[in-house]
């Protein structure tokens, strides 16, 4: 069974949004992921899809859901109330659609809203909605029969972001776990779940159920009266599929600790853990206990072999093909506990393990999404940003750059800070380091056109520096130095430059445009900031038709017509465009054009928008036309080198200034 469909009206901060969840053409569900800033829906969604599998098994199940106080009755996972309604309209609703023996509605509404009129906007069909329309109610469409079976067939696990810590959405009885004794003791199927929807404090019943596949994958050894070694009371074939389940787990633990390890048994007699982990290689102990893992190894452990010792539960077979294991698995802040390769690297491999579970995830973690991207494959998966549900590209995920100033703290990236100051080139002049890769080119060609101007003789005559000049790594250049730079290296590079001996001024020079890194670029109140060990750093100033506008980027020193000066490229006219070229959905119908990041577009946005990193600029009349309308950086910065007599270079005029009273120690910083 899986989810197909999801609808919400009014519900928290979803007004509306209707989710048509992803599948292959073979029919094997793509995973899903929520992403989104805190407050923006990402718990509302995945606590319904939970409530809905909670009401489910309530059919079939005495034990799944919560009693009342009193006994009579059952607590709702997810409470009906008010105040979820989303400000300032009277009713919220939320629909669910899922698919498996039949097909199953949930419906979860709260405040008076008729259902002709929702169901007539979200296309639903006649008869799949029915509910008094004053009255709060919750109903899902399954029967008893259909609960057991599809629960006897899938698996279905939620893991919340904090096992200790209940929302306020949650019946408080749901907040305490029934313990059960070992399921061998148990009639099956006695009307009990033995699964709890809810996959929370597992490390015991996951080493229980460890120690049960290691015992079934042994053998018992019969000595033959001649003296040889024998295998009895077992079939080889049968022990060898056995043998296969243990592998399963070991592989998933080998993924997660980076090598290859297999489990154990201590004597009884001696001290200490029953269990342990070995290296395969050498046969040594690389944990005496699942308890020794790391906080995130074992949380990730846990979580996977949860979901096979659920389905073992139910068909052994199961454990021994994993990729036949299938149902829904909740995972709400997916990236908790687990450190960068974990989330990148690890995490997405594991999933692919279970090609046909239906994974709906919640995260914040960019590096998660990279890692499924390379694993999956750009169409291999969805991401959905709330609270609008629009589905994104990975580069779109609005949290990226954010999270990425984190990342860049890390012993690697100091590494690749420290590689960018052993390529440059040595000499007693200054030098001027910019943010981007066109930087440079747009000063130097400034400065040629200005030095050669009398009316500027006096800021430019001795003065004397270089520039960094340098290509991003993706260049096809094999002459030029080859970086990545960008504004998140630039206090790096700063705080090694400041530890590393030199004579050399060095000027670490970034755009407008990013407030949060100028901030611990500048001096209060300035634009310049000088750091130990003759190094400054400074930001661009802002022209005077900027000041309105004043997170600039170098391009900005032009007009807008300079900015926007047509260029034929491969036979296709093309050109930069700016945020406030379109409306505030992309579009732009007097051109003919959309953008693809509409969260830059608007009334009064400048963001240049050169056709990179999915902000390209189409046909909005031909979806079929794969152009992008847009010129690169690099291609107008040497453009403006081949045509400078075509540009007016006065705005740069205040930021040789400010290079000048560096290089001469002027300067207040």
């Amino acid at each position: 069974m899986y989810i197909y469909k999801a609808i919400y009206e009014n519900v928290g901060p979803l007004n509306t949004v209707c989710i048509d969840f992803p599948f292959n053409e073979n029919g094997t569900p793509k995973p899903a992921i929520f992403v989104g800033e805190n407050g923006s829906g990402k718990s509302t969604v995945l606590s319904n899809i939970v409530d809905a599998l909670y009401e489910m098994a309530g059919k079939q199940f005495s034990n799944a859901q919560q009693r009342n106080d009193e006994g009579i009755g059952s607590q709702y996972y997810k409470i009906i109330s008010g105040t979820e309604i989303h400000s300032g309209k009277p009713y919220m609703v939320s629909y669910l659609l899922f698919k498996g023996i039949n097909e199953y509605r949930y419906l979860f509404k709260n405040g008076e809203v008729n259902d002709d009129s929702f169901t007539n906007k979200f296309g639903i069909k006649n008869g799949e909605v029915n509910w008094d329309r004053k009255e709060n109610s919750k109903h899902v469409s399954i029967s008893k029969e259909n609960a057991r079976d599809e629960w006897a067939n899938n698996v279905f696990c939620y893991f919340g972001p904090d096992r200790y810590e209940r929302p306020s959405w949650m019946g408080e009885k749901y907040y305490r776990i029934e313990e059960y004794s070992h399921p061998s003791v148990k009639k099956r199927w006695d009307g009990k779940l033995e699964t709890p929807i809810s996959a929370t404090n597992v490390t015991a019943s996951t080493l229980q159920w460890l120690l049960d596949i290691i015992a079934d994958s042994r053998a018992d050894i019969r000595r033959e009266n001649n003296g040889t070694l024998s295998i009895e009371h077992i079939d080889i074939n049968n022990l060898h599929l056995l043998r296969q389940a243990r592998t399963n787990i070991e592989t998933i633990l080998s993924k997660i600790v980076g090598e290859q390890v297999y489990f154990a048994l201590n004597f009884r007699s001696e001290a200490g853990s029953r269990f342990k982990i070995l290296r395969q290689k050498d046969n040594s102990v690389f944990c005496p206990s699942l308890d020794s893992l790391s906080t995130g190894q074992a949380a990730l452990f846990n979580m996977f072999a949860t979901i096979i010792r659920y389905a073992d539960g139910n068909d052994i077979n199961k454990s021994i093909h994993m990729q036949d294991i299938q149902g829904i698995v909740i995972i709400d802040e997916v990236e908790l506990h687990l450190h960068t390769t974990l989330q990148k690297e690890v995490l997405p491999e594991l999933f692919k393990l279970f090609p046909k579970v239906q994974f709906i995830i919640s995260s914040h973690a960019p590096l998660f999404l990279l890692g499924m991207n390379d694993s999956f494959g750009e169409d291999g998966f969805d991401v959905y940003e709330l609270p609008d549900a629009e589905k994104i590209s990975v580069e779109r995920f609005s949290e990226f750059s954010r999270a990425y100033d984190y990342f860049t703290e890390t012993q690697l990236y100091q590494a690749e800070i420290k590689s960018i100051i052993d390529r440059i080139p040595q000499s007693e002049k200054p030098l001027v380091i910019t943010e981007g890769s066109t930087d440079w080119k747009h000063m130097e060609t400034a400065l040629k056109v200005l030095c050669a101007k009398a009316e500027y003789r006096d800021i430019f005559d001795n003065l004397c520096f270089d520039f960094l000049e340098y290509e991003p790594k993706n260049s096809s250049s094999t002459t030029t130095l080859q970086i990545e730079m960008g504004n998140e290296a630039l206090i790096p590079l700063c705080e090694s430059l400041i530890r590393i001996p030199h004579e050399r001024k060095y000027i670490i020079l970034a755009d407008a445009d990013t407030p949060k890194i100028s901030r611990k670029l500048v001096d209060d109140g300035g634009k310049t900031k000088k750091w130990d060990n003759n190094t400054y750093s400074a930001i661009l100033p802002i022209p005077e038709n900027r000041k309105d506008t004043p997170e600039i980027c170098i391009e900005h020193y032009y007009s807008d017509a300079e900015i926007e000066t047509e260029i034929e490229i491969n036979g296709i006219k093309r050109h930069l465009f700016m945020g406030k070229d379109f409306n505030s959905n992309g579009y732009n119908y007097s051109l003919d054009m959309f953008c693809e990041r509409k969260d830059l577009c608007g009334p009064g946005k400048i963001n240049i928008l050169d056709g990179s990193q999915g902000e390209r600029i189409r046909k909005l009349s031909d979806e079929t036309d794969s152009t992008n309308y847009a010129i690169s950086k690099s291609d107008f910065a040497e453009y403006v080198r081949s045509h400078a007599d075509e540009f007016d270079f006065s705005n740069f005029i205040p930021l040789f200034e400010m290079i000048k009273s560096i290089v001469e120690g002027t300067t207040n910083a």
